[in-house]
């Protein structure tokens, strides 16, 4: 295949994927109800995916980035350019690490949090409490404390990662059909694929009901913003060179 024609193609399915991606955002928040009130998803919404608790977002949109990586190891072996892959891997990983779990202290977005009046809110009255709130800079410790955030700008990390692992997936896996390896290969290549179309079916139904039931309006932007940003610096603008 053409190597300019190749491209062409593979910009024009990942733009395919971005628009249901970001629409199931939008078309979620047109459908919303009244947010939950507590951590877990109120029990006065009367639907499964009004909890954070349901089996999909336990084991699957949590842990897009495990997912992503399985069928990016899956893929590697019959990629037209592995090296470049694995680098390119390597710098969205950690990108997705610095904002969700570290960045030498807490992630950037419990800082955000943290700096637009967010807080751990531990239900009890004890100064010892309240001092203990005070030092939870991170989402995790607050809510291994029995707290939970309250206040700040909480960006949608649903919409986050899913959005940087569906738009990763797209890009990998199709640049792995560019590749004229044998016919052995082709059950693999198309069981990848197969297994990512899947798996960014479900993201679409997560996304949807995150907008629907989760966030306000300025957390879902800034949380699909963050999750284009990677695919649009690396893909698009090719700014790593990678």
């Amino acid at each position: 295949m053409n190597p300019t024609r190749a491209s062409a193609i593979r910009s024009r399915i990942a733009l395919l994927a971005l628009a249901p991606l970001l629409g199931a955002v939008v078309l979620g928040f047109a459908a919303s109800v009244r947010r939950p009130t507590d951590d877990f998803g109120a029990a006065s919404v009367p639907s499964p995916w009004a909890s954070k608790r349901n089996p999909l977002n336990t084991y699957v949109a949590k842990f897009a980035w495990a997912w992503t990586t399985m069928l990016f190891v899956a893929m590697l072996p019959i990629h037209i350019a592995p090296t470049r892959a694995v680098l390119r891997y390597a710098m969205a990983t950690l990108y997705w690490l610095a904002m969700t779990r570290w960045f030498f202290g807490p992630p950037l977005f419990d800082r955000l949090f943290v700096r637009t009046g967010g807080v751990c809110q531990i239900s009890t009255t004890t100064a010892a409490a309240a001092a203990t709130a005070e030092s939870h800079y991170s989402m995790t410790a607050c809510r291994a404390a029995g707290g939970a955030w309250a206040g700040g700008h909480d960006v949608s990390g649903h919409c986050f990662l899913l959005l940087h692992s569906g738009l990763f997936l797209a890009e990998e896996v199709l640049s792995s059909l560019e590749s004229r390896t044998p016919t052995r290969s082709s059950i693999a290549r198309w069981a990848v694929v197969t297994a990512t179309l899947g798996l960014v079916g479900v993201w679409l139904l997560m996304l949807f009901f995150t907008a629907k039931y989760f966030h306000g309006l300025d957390e879902l932007v800034s949380g699909s913003l963050l999750g284009i940003a990677y695919w649009f610096a690396v893909y698009r603008m090719r700014i790593l060179a990678l």
